[in-house]
């Protein structure tokens, strides 16, 4: 008879026990097994509470060094406390001067601030030569009748060519962020004239209402489909059939789906997603792993990629139910 002592490989026993079919040597292997994971367990728990034993002197010599730090520190504080107040004062003091030197400097910066600025922008004119704007601006800072100052500024803009030289109407206005936000919009409606609608007609469309076309798109494609209800973005999902039926619905000769069947789970997602990305180019945004593992898939993920399928084939020749306004 072999003597099984000597082992100490798990797997090795394991494997011996596999291989023989005698009752007695599978009963010795199994207990030569237990010894040894009752060892590992004894060592681990050894280790663990060796840790422990080790983290709780470092919390008590972290403890004791926090104690001796405040010590310290007590100390040091009663022995400067008779000079704190004259400390306080002198440091009081300065601060004074100071502010007042600031506010000095600051009121002189007011009255004398005058900055130019020149911004020149050249562009082709319809007879093809050049047109030149130039546009400066200068900056003053007023005084307020609460006692604060503000800033204004006033631009000129003088524009050459088309034969000959024009000149703006000056504004003055005071800087702002909101005139800053008032001219970063100018600029993009000055720039794209159909943005500011496109963006109008896009908010128009709620997450919701999306969402919600999106679903019944998805149910116009599926129906008809056996073992398939599309009612949400979820547990209607999670059996990878109403992912073959989407695909299916567009590329009919691509697999049987009447072969189909949901408790073949992984098959079906590998085949929807492999499909999809074979006949029309969509990368597969979900895992099959995780949807296998998951009865109630993120909605968020299914949506996500549902979407995506829809933008990858909301021309195709049998969408009938037409693009969604998104």
């Amino acid at each position: 008879m072999p003597s099984y002592q000597d082992i100490t490989n798990e797997e090795e026993l394991h494997k011996m026990m596999n291989e023989t079919e005698d009752f007695e040597e599978r009963k010795k292997i199994r207990a030569r097994i237990r010894e040894i994971r009752d060892k590992q367990r004894d060592e681990m728990d050894a280790k663990r509470k060796q840790r422990e034993a080790e983290a709780e002197d470092q919390v008590k010599k972290k403890f004791e060094r926090a104690e001796e730090e405040k010590r310290k520190k007590m100390e040091a504080y009663k022995q400067q406390a008779p000079t704190h107040a004259r400390e306080s004062k002198y440091h009081e003091v300065s601060q004074g001067l100071i502010q007042d030197k600031f506010k000095a400097a600051e009121e002189e910066k007011a009255q004398k601030l005058a900055a130019y600025s020149s911004i020149a922008a050249t562009k082709t004119g319809p007879s093809g030569g050049e047109v030149t704007t130039t546009t400066t601006s200068s900056t003053t800072s007023e005084k307020t009748p609460g006692g604060g100052t503000r800033t204004v500024t006033q631009k000129t803009t003088e524009t050459k060519g088309f034969g000959g030289t024009s000149y703006g109407k000056p504004a003055a206005k005071p800087q702002g962020p909101k005139s800053a936000m008032a001219a970063f919009k100018q600029m993009d409606n000055t720039a794209n004239p159909n943005a500011a609608a496109a963006k109008s007609k896009a908010m128009v469309r709620s997450p919701s209402a999306i969402k919600q076309m999106l679903l019944d798109w998805t149910k116009a494609m599926t129906q008809g489909y056996s073992e398939v209800e599309v009612t949400n973005f979820s547990t209607s999902w999670n059996n990878g059939m109403a992912f073959c039926a989407l695909i299916h619905h567009f590329f009919p000769n691509a697999f049987d789906f009447s072969k189909l069947d949901p408790k073949q789970r992984r098959y079906n997602f590998t085949l929807a997603f492999d499909t999809a990305e074979k006949e029309a180019d969509i990368a597969p945004l979900l895992d099959v792993d995780d949807m296998v593992k998951m009865k109630n898939p993120d909605w968020k993920c299914v949506f996500t990629y549902v979407q995506s399928i829809y933008r990858h084939l909301k021309d195709h020749e049998n969408n009938k139910a037409g693009p969604i306004e998104q």
